[in-house]
């Protein structure tokens, strides 16, 4: 496993506030999201009362929907669980590696910055996705080694799935689209730039000094 160096405010925080954690939390989100969608499954019009709506929070007052988006399914089909077992695994393994305070701050960074994006970008918010996929690249990242058997079979290092998906997700988009979904794309992954940033600086600073030594 990697040792990255974590921003010192973040230590500061796990140190000082351990009684805020929320234990099991990747079990509650886990349960959150099978309930959303047998919710969905049983009347799909109710998937239309979870969205994050910037307008209608504004104008209409439904508070609720910076919450309720967590709840949307990934999938309208029963595919949805083996995306959540994964899903569950991974924030299994960082709390289990991070500890609940860690993961805590990590989840409520994604949340936040997430309804952020969607109020200034005024985009609506239809998917706890990307939320989820920062869960991943933060294990991809602590431990890219780490193998997936694709098709039960064939085995993967997370750190090229996380590759993968990354140049889908953020690196096309950030060239190709609008200036409002950029932005949107930096905010929803503030998360993972403000735990890892520090560390990739760092390390690129190291590699910079190591080239100005050899000249």
């Amino acid at each position: 496993m990697r040792q990255i160096n974590f921003p010192n405010w973040l230590t500061w925080l796990d140190q000082n506030f351990k009684g805020l954690a929320i234990p099991k939390l990747p079990l509650i989100l886990t349960i959150i999201q099978v309930l959303g969608f047998f919710l969905v499954m049983g009347k799909p019009i109710f998937k239309d009362q979870l969205i994050l709506f910037p307008i209608k929070v504004f104008e209409e007052g439904e508070v609720w929907r910076i919450l309720t988006f967590i709840a949307i399914p990934l999938a309208n089909n029963f595919l949805v669980f083996f995306v959540l077992w994964f899903f569950y695994d991974v924030m299994v393994w960082l709390e289990g590696t991070w500890g609940s305070m860690f993961l805590t701050i990590y989840f409520f960074i994604a949340w936040f910055s997430t309804v952020l994006a969607a109020f200034l970008t005024k985009t609506p918010v239809d998917t706890f996705a990307y939320m989820e996929c920062s869960f991943f690249f933060a294990l991809a990242t602590l431990n890219p080694n780490k193998e997936l058997h694709l098709f039960f079979i064939l085995p993967i290092a997370f750190k090229w799935i996380a590759f993968f998906i990354a140049g889908i997700l953020l690196v096309v988009p950030l060239f190709l689209d609008s200036y409002n979904q950029q932005l949107n794309l930096i905010l929803v992954f503030a998360n993972y730039l403000l735990f890892f940033g520090k560390d990739y600086w760092l390390r690129f600073k190291k590699e910079l000094d190591k080239r100005k030594l050899k000249h």
